[in-house]
């Protein structure tokens, strides 16, 4: 799907070895669809030896990672996406929040899906923020929510996403064991857990907020990618207007997407409003 001819055919050039097969042209080279550059077909093929040597050089822990980056996206159906620059795969130039501010943004997510379902419910809810001292991490946005009498239905399910935010960062935190897949609509059992390891809405947070830890952050990190790629997949095909071929629920992507890049200050924004979710 990727590669035309100039009589107008469309079909895989590796299955011919670059040769249409409606007009019988031969092309010599052959366009990269991921970087766009044009190089010699011929260049496209590998040996068994070729291939040994280039899974042998560079990082072989940054190699791992890619193998099962890529193989997490292919489970899921986004086949045609490989990571060639392999720094990208490093998180250890990320400057993640603290696991502190991570709670804190846990626990303001988790206020804001519990109130979209509970409108008279927000002034106490404000007055339990400021209590425990995490009014001040509530963005602006989030306090004209908080404070408006009666929020647009379109800002109340925004709101309502929110809660895959806060799974998520419990996630982080070791309060749920493992996230639901992208593709998987049942997630009661986990959301179960959240609540029996996550502080109830009202209750004192003090203790909670002072022993908190990270899992390993790569593994965090790989989710922020899988995540930042399916996003970068859906605005593609949004452009392409092709149909799209996994079972992803975007919506919960997208929120992971938001939270991990907050978490780990992508593009050095650290404020929650500013959040940069480019790709």
């Amino acid at each position: 799907k990727h590669w035309a001819c100039s009589c107008g055919h469309l079909w895989n050039t590796f299955d011919t070895k670059g040769k249409c097969p409606k007009c019988k042209t031969q092309w010599d080279t052959t366009r990269c669809p991921g970087c766009g550059q044009s190089t010699l077909h011929e260049d496209w093929y590998k040996s068994k030896e070729d291939i040994a040597e280039i899974e042998k050089s560079g990082d072989p822990v940054l190699r791992a990672k890619k193998k099962s980056l890529e193989s997490s996206l292919i489970d899921y159906g986004i086949k045609n996406h490989r990571v060639s620059h392999l720094p990208y795969l490093d998180h250890g130039k990320e400057n993640f929040q603290s696991p502190y501010e991570a709670a804190c943004r846990m626990m303001i997510l988790y206020a804001l899906t519990y109130s979209a379902a509970n409108l008279p419910d927000r002034p106490l809810i404000i007055e339990w923020l400021k209590t425990e001292k995490v009014w001040d991490k509530v963005s602006p946005k989030e306090k004209d929510f908080f404070e408006t009498l009666t929020p647009a239905e379109d800002l109340l399910l925004d709101m309502s996403w929110h809660i895959e935010g806060a799974l998520t960062l419990a996630w982080c935190l070791k309060k749920v064991k493992a996230l639901p897949r992208l593709d998987d609509e049942e997630n009661e059992e986990v959301f179960e857990e959240f609540q029996n390891n996550v502080p109830e809405i009202g209750a004192s947070l003090e203790s909670f907020l002072s022993q908190l830890e990270f899992r390993d952050l790569a593994e965090i990190y790989e989710e922020n990618l899988l995540n930042e790629l399916a996003t970068t997949y859906f605005r593609d095909l949004s452009f392409s207007g092709k149909e799209d071929e996994t079972q992803i629920n975007r919506f919960t992507s997208f929120e992971r997407h938001i939270v991990l890049n907050w978490l780990r200050r992508f593009m050095g924004v650290g404020e929650w409003d500013e959040v940069d979710t480019s790709t």
